[in-house]
């Protein structure tokens, strides 16, 4: 009886205390509630308690179970192990713990920590911590401190060696700018302590914009691989930038040896063959490409050939050169088969306040014809762009430009000297110039000094100089007023045809009261116009010799007046307009400028676009529009779209103005009848019309036509365009036509035939095979043109563009081409 009662009174103190037991030399329990059973073989733990062990071993658990006689433990319920000595945390919900074999299992989903250096999720984990060996044989992913990610399906990982063996290992490297390059290895072993692998069956993805292209999938396999924190090679690899399809790529790289050098930044490929759709066609013993963080670097960029038809065959091989951190420069050599070559250089210089770019080129053995005794052509193009960064301005720049050509032709034969000072130009004009930018939170100011060179003429007559020109604008509001003002002051000196100048200043203020709108719906504007114009000449016949000032005049009264008719489908809306102008003072002499009116500028400010003169005298401008629109319904959701609209407009004179631009037919007392039509019946068809009919209706002095159709994937254009009597003399025909087969084959036709001449200008058939990657063009050009030495030619031509490397043309058949004497 006595033995009883202290056992029931050692368990009730187990119970409501807490202990620190050491069962063994290896273990020591903290805990809160022990049960000792089996004649004391078996100890267990509940109401979470701390394990501790003669090797530091720290384990954390709600249960755990003690089993004596094999010297084993098993944890449940959020259980931490920590391994104190190798800083080693464990994280599971069920851990089996062999201690004399100095084994850890754990079962289910299992979160590892290494060191702060490599976090391990999975599950069924095994370390022996004897061997410092962390293995599963079930799907786990492992990051390190970088942010580079293994994705493994069986792994065996040496944590003091920091060795990672893997099967169907993922691995995500992370670069800078969330840039991420993925690869995958069907076994491979990883040092992470020195950062070294060796792997085979290997597959890598590169970031998308490895090509600035979103389309494109870059990416290489290979059969094995190895590497280290500098270099990588592969064996036997294939290499293309292609969409990943069901279907093989459209060109792929193949080559016996793949390199990834990352000091110099490089992939390199050793017997190398490009195949397209699995079909070689080209043979390189040695190529390479940037790796994906490059963003500058010297080396080579895609090569090209080509076919001219006034200077045959060329081969062109452009090098890009980083001189430093601020400077590039691109060595763009062009080799032809009869011994000519061009020397193209285009440098860079960018800083933190300027852009400076220069465009240069020199040819060697060309003649243009059998007279020719100059063999050699230039061109020198320079550009800079300064931020003068002054303060009490929004923008304050300087831009310097200078161009010069040492042959009136050679821009426009040689017109593959593409460069981005030379984009845009028409290439028979040259400008050299300063120009100063200052732009003001309450004012604008440009000025400027400049030299004109047209490449055509006697050279008395190509040079044109402005020394200097300025432009001042400001706009204002009087608190008084209801309206805005707006000043402008310009002026330039310039020097043409070698000894005739002329000056002039125009100071200009004008005033645009706010709009009125009346109950009855009218609506009118006022606006006044000063000018104050400034002339000096010397031979100038529009100027006198002697200083002039003239003050001047202009006033306008706009009124319009819309009817609008809603109907169920339709917004009907009528719009007459009328516009009074007049000026009291005489123009200056510009009858012979060239100065269109059509619908869309006869009722704007300046219409006629002069720069010294008011158009003088009183007109009214009458004018009337109509525009009908079909309104639908489907899905809560209404839809307005443009069926008809029509405009007519006229301008009528008290007095015929000698001094008006002619062929702007606002001189007369009637003018000409502008007006336009379009009319939109579907979506699939539109027609535009344009026309400029005499006051007596008698004749069309202009028509210009524009009808399209475009169904599905086939559309074409129409353009017919006429013009006669004081307007100009033009006929011309025109047509677009394309189809799309499908997403990546496409063809297009374009003709134009001048039915003044009877000539067809030109012919172009072309049919384009597109994708992501790669490009096929046939194209079929025949043209009739010929100025100078530029000849007309019929040409067949065939190319393919291997996206981002290479444009190869290996097929250009000169059909018939005529030569200049």
């Amino acid at each position: 009886m006595k033995n009883k009662f202290i056992t029931i009174f050692l368990i009730f103190l187990f119970n409501i205390s807490s202990f620190n037991v050491a069962i063994t030399d290896e273990f020591t329990f903290e805990v809160t509630d022990l049960e000792i059973i089996e004649n004391g073989t078996i100890y267990k733990g509940n109401n979470r308690g701390k394990i501790t062990t003669n090797n530091q071993i720290e384990l954390i658990s709600d249960n755990f179970e003690y089993l004596k006689v094999i010297n084993s433990l098993e944890a449940n319920g959020n259980v931490e192990v920590r391994d104190i000595r190798n800083d080693i945390i464990i994280n599971a919900n069920k851990i089996f713990y062999l201690k004399n074999e100095e084994k850890i299992y754990t079962i289910g989903k299992t979160l590892i920590n290494v060191s702060n250096k490599y976090n391990i999720e999975g599950s069924d984990f095994t370390f022996l911590k004897n061997e410092m060996i962390l293995s599963s044989n079930r799907k786990a992913t492992i990051t390190d401190n970088i942010l580079n990610i293994y994705k493994l399906d069986q792994f065996q990982y040496s944590i003091n060696q920091e060795i990672l063996k893997g099967k169907n290992t993922n691995f995500t490297r992370n670069e800078k700018e969330n840039k991420v390059d993925r690869y995958f290895f069907e076994t491979a072993f990883f040092n992470l302590k020195e950062n070294t692998f060796i792997g085979k069956d290997f597959k890598g993805n590169f970031h998308k914009t490895l090509f600035d292209n979103k389309e494109n999938d870059p990416r290489f396999t290979a059969v094995s691989g190895n590497g280290d924190e500098y270099n990588t090679y592969y064996n036997k690899g294939v290499f293309t930038t292609c969409k990943k399809t069901d279907k093989c790529p459209p060109w792929k790289m193949s080559a016996s040896k793949i390199h990834h050098d990352k000091t110099k930044k490089e992939i390199i490929y050793k017997n190398a063959w490009l195949e397209l759709y699995d079909f070689p066609v080209a043979y390189f013993p040695k190529f390479f490409h940037p790796d994906p963080s490059v963003k500058r670097r010297s080396g080579l960029l895609r090569p090209e050939r080509a076919d001219h038809t006034n200077l045959g065959e060329s081969f062109y091989m452009p090098y890009f050169l980083v001189i430093s951190d601020d400077k590039d420069l691109t060595i763009k050599p062009r080799f032809f088969n009869d011994n000519k070559y061009i020397l193209h250089n285009e440098y860079r210089q960018l800083t933190r306040n300027s852009l400076t770019m220069i465009d240069s080129s020199i040819l060697y053995g060309y003649k243009a014809n059998r007279k020719d005794k100059d063999s050699t052509r230039s061109h020198f193009f320079a550009n800079s762009k300064i931020d003068l960064g002054l303060e009490k301005y929004l923008k304050s720049s300087l831009q310097i430009n200078y161009e010069k050509a040492s042959n009136d032709y050679y821009l426009r034969v040689f017109d593959f000297l593409r460069s981005p000072l030379l984009i845009g130009k028409e290439n028979d004009v040259l400008e050299s110039s300063i120009n100063l930018i200052l732009d003001h939170k309450n004012y604008d100011f440009t000025s400027s000094v400049s030299m004109y060179e047209t490449l055509s003429g006697p050279n008395s007559d190509r040079f044109q100089y402005v020394l200097p020109s300025y432009n001042f604008s400001k706009n204002f509001n009087l608190e008084e007023i209801k309206g805005s003002f707006n000043f402008n002051s310009s002026g330039s000196h310039s020097i043409k045809e070698t000894n005739i100048s002329s000056s002039s200043v125009s100071n200009d203020l004008s005033f645009s009261a706010y709009s009125t709108t009346w109950d009855s719906g009218l609506n009118g504007k006022f606006e006044a116009f000063v000018k104050n114009i400034n002339t000096m000449s010397d031979k100038n016949v529009k100027y006198k010799t002697t200083p002039q000032s003239e003050a001047m005049t202009a006033y306008s009264y706009n009124v319009t007046m819309p009817f609008r008719k809603n109907n169920e489908n339709s917004i009907n809306t009528l719009s007459p307009k009328l516009s009074f102008r007049f000026s009291p003072h005489e123009m200056k002499n510009n009858s012979g400028a060239d100065r269109r009116i059509n619908i869309d500028n006869v009722f704007t400010t300046n219409r006629l676009g002069l720069g010294d003169s008011f158009e003088t005298g009183e007109s009214l401008t009458l004018g009337l529009g109509f525009v009908k629109e079909k309104v639908s319904t489907q899905n809560q959701i209404t839809k307005i779209e443009e069926y008809f609209n029509f405009k007519l407009a006229t301008v009528l004179r008290f007095n015929e103005e000698k001094f008006i631009p002619v062929n702007s037919t606002i001189d007369k007392k009637t003018s000409n009848i502008f007006g336009r039509a379009n009319f939109k019946p579907n979506e699939i068809t539109s027609l535009g019309y344009n026309f400029s009919l005499t006051d007596d209706m008698g004749k069309l002095e202009y028509n210009s036509i524009n009808l399209a159709f475009n169904f599905d994937n086939f559309s074409t254009n129409f353009k017919y365009l006429e013009e006669r009597g004081i307007i100009g003399r033009a006929n011309v025909v025109s047509n677009t036509t394309s189809y799309n087969f499908n997403e990546e084959n496409s063809i297009i036709f374009k003709t134009r035939r001048n039915r003044l001449l009877n000539l067809t200008e030109y012919y172009d058939l072309v049919y384009e095979y597109k994708n992501d990657c790669l490009i096929a063009d046939i194209k079929y050009r025949k043209d009739y043109y010929s100025s100078g030495i530029i000849v007309p030619k019929e040409e067949l031509f065939f190319s393919i563009t291997i996206v981002p490397f290479y444009t190869y043309s290996p097929d250009k058949m000169i059909l018939k081409k005529d030569r200049i004497d």
